[in-house]
């Protein structure tokens, strides 16, 4: 697990100071590979922002802020079911498959 010094950037128009928390309880977080910084989550944040301040120049910085956390939170979710239901398929074909080996060639016969 890698420790990331807090750093200041510029979100919407705010100086805020950010690092991304880091849960040692998930085993892809302490994959290296998997580690995201600082940097790359307000990059993210940042470009979803100006698109939607492009599209909806109106809204203030707030309203900007709350429509994109209730877009990346709807992405998420969708991710989320999406993976359950990869998991679940993968779990269902492994069954059937270990089934017909043990038609095929039964232990102990």
């Amino acid at each position: 697990m890698t420790i990331q010094s807090e750093k200041e950037f510029d979100v919407l128009g705010y100086r805020l100071r950010y690092r991304p928390d880091i849960d040692s309880s998930n085993e892809a977080t302490n994959n290296s590979s998997a580690t995201i910084n600082a940097e790359e989550v307000v990059e993210y944040f940042n470009q979803r922002a100006n698109g939607l301040r492009s599209r909806y120049p109106h809204l203030d910085p707030g309203q900007v802020a709350t429509l994109l956390a209730l877009d990346i939170t709807k992405e998420k979710l969708v991710l989320e079911r999406e993976f359950k239901t990869s998991l679940h398929n993968l779990e269902e074909r492994t069954r059937q498959a270990l089934e017909k080996i043990e038609k095929a060639d039964p232990v102990g016969q």
